[in-house]
């Protein structure tokens, strides 16, 4: 698998395909560093008492619970991505819940959550405030940004890569499948901090031969 594909970077549902905020790009072109953590930094995310399960949960159902919301599209082939955006003005976040076009198929499984600390982060109709039923949000242990340094590196240990303010935490596995020798699973979590305090996480898993 080539790790650097990955990042190319009653309710109604909207749809748009120019306007609407899009998901920050990924802060590498390549990924050349291993994987070094032993189990994956985060499965999903937790927003209220919902569970988004990278791969098995679809922006439809995330849509559904939050009874808001529009999906967005960008980009074609390896780089066709389709997202939700939702705002957490009292904190100043905005949450990106992301599904890889290729790898999250047409049901548009969920592959990817970032959330980045913004100066403002005012709702708007394409990234509207996340309903208070779905609060609060976290990955993994309650890490979200806001944490530190050393909130993630007590739960998850030593970074895979540094790079800057760029932290990586990578994971590389296998799993039983279809595929000769299983399915090879790559899972991620990487935070970006200033003065010890981190104002994005990017988090994620992609599956395949």
């Amino acid at each position: 698998m080539n790790r650097s594909s990955l990042f190319f970077g009653s309710f109604s549902i909207a749809f748009s395909a120019t306007a609407a905020v899009p998901p920050p790009m990924g802060p590498f072109d390549v990924i050349e560093w291993p994987a070094t953590l032993k189990e994956a930094p985060s499965q999903g995310a937790t927003l209220g008492a919902f569970v988004i399960q990278f791969e098995k949960t679809t922006l439809a159902q995330v849509m559904s619970e939050a009874s808001v919301g529009t999906l967005a599209h960008r980009g074609d082939a390896g780089a066709s991505v389709y997202w939700l955006c939702f705002s957490q003005p009292s904190v100043g976040v905005r949450i990106w819940i992301i599904s890889n076009a290729e790898m999250g198929g047409d049901s548009h499984y969920v592959t990817s959550v970032v959330a980045e600390k913004l100066k403002t982060a005012r709702p708007s109709s394409d990234c509207p405030a996340l309903p208070a039923q779905l609060h609060p949000v976290s990955f993994a242990n309650h890490l979200w940004p806001g944490s530190t340094d050393i909130d993630i590196q007590r739960v998850l240990g030593m970074p895979s890569h540094q790079n800057g303010a760029w932290r990586t935490f990578d994971f590389q596995g296998r799993k039983q499948g279809k595929c000769e020798g299983g399915y090879d699973v790559y899972n991620w979590l990487w935070t970006r901090s200033d003065n010890g305090r981190i104002n994005r996480i990017d988090a994620g898993q992609i599956t395949s031969c």
